[in-house]
């Protein structure tokens, strides 16, 4: 099986690209521009992300399908970046006309093809969520999601991801971009493990731990775990039939723009390692779904 490359340097991509151009590679070598949040960034273990690039041995001895014949990816996510523009941090938004213009010159640049998208999850948690829901008491998980709903956030999450899919389908109409929905979380409240063993020296520097849910939610719905959890399943819900579904059903985008539904495949909590993040082995499943739609996607000659 050939083997998959994922440059984050941006120079290493292009050398990388120029050597299989040279070889005439690129005729059967997938080469696929990744955008994203933690989903496709977190150190914490191989995410979503780095299944799909480095499938498990096993995977290929079961004749699990790989991401077609290896591939090039060129990767510019980041943990903690948001889809729709942000006052306070504008260099942590993804879809800002600022990162669009820059991330479509490389797309010109080299024929790609396919977008990976994972983005949307950090839009409504954090601070934005403490924000929308401060001072509320005794709500239900239907009540706290309306109030969420009530923002304009997800028509805000929209629009950005229109703009982002809308600039990328004008520059390369023949290119699919594909993101994919989260899954239910179910450790509401629980804070990212860090420690040397998981990651190294990069433990002592990172500060972002979480929980990004819990803290929001627990004085203000009433029913504990069980409602806490069915509003972050109303909260993903909402992502996709207000999001993602608009996004896909709107004719600009020539049908060029899907996503993959990863809803309900993590339903234990010893699958996901905290309140926003599948374990090693979670994000590996997941990427067993994720990895057979993107394929259905490549060329033909690259599958």
């Amino acid at each position: 099986m050939p083997q998959s490359s994922a440059l984050s340097q941006r120079g290493q991509f292009r050398a990388m690209y120029m050597g299989l151009k040279s070889q005439h590679a690129l005729e059967h070598t997938p080469v696929i521009l990744c955008e994203g949040d933690s989903w496709f960034s977190t150190p914490l273990a191989m995410n979503l992300l780095d299944w799909i690039v480095s499938p498990a041995p096993e995977d290929e001895a079961r004749g699990v399908p790989q991401f077609g014949k290896g591939g090039l990816f060129f990767r510019v996510e980041r943990s903690g970046d948001q889809a729709a523009p942000q006052a306070a941090h504008p260099g942590r938004s993804m879809f800002t006309k600022d990162n669009v213009d820059d991330l479509i010159g490389w797309f010109t640049r080299y024929r790609f093809d396919a977008v990976l998208l994972s983005a949307g999850g950090n839009d409504f948690v954090d601070t934005w969520l403490h924000d929308a829901l401060v001072g509320r008491r005794g709500l239900s998980a239907s009540q706290a999601f309306d109030a969420i709903v009530a923002t304009g956030r997800y028509e805000q999450v929209r629009e950005a991801y229109a703009f982002f899919v809308g600039a990328f389908h004008e520059a390369r109409p023949d290119v699919p971009i594909i993101a994919h929905t989260y899954d239910y979380p179910r450790r509401i409240g629980s804070a990212a493990e860090l420690g040397l063993r998981n990651l190294g020296a990069a433990a002592l520097l990172k500060k972002s731990v979480g929980p990004w849910i819990g803290p929001n939610i627990e004085t203000v719905i009433d029913g504990g775990i069980d409602a806490w959890r069915e509003f972050t399943r109303h909260l993903i819900d909402g992502f996709v039939e207000r999001v993602l579904e608009p996004v896909k059903r709107d004719a600009r985008f020539g049908g060029m723009f899907d996503y993959v539904d990863l809803r309900g495949t993590l339903t234990t909590d010893a699958q996901w390692h905290d309140e926003m993040h599948p374990t090693e082995a979670g994000f590996h499943q997941l990427a067993g779904v994720f990895r057979e739609k993107l394929i259905s996607w490549l060329p033909l000659a690259k599958r």
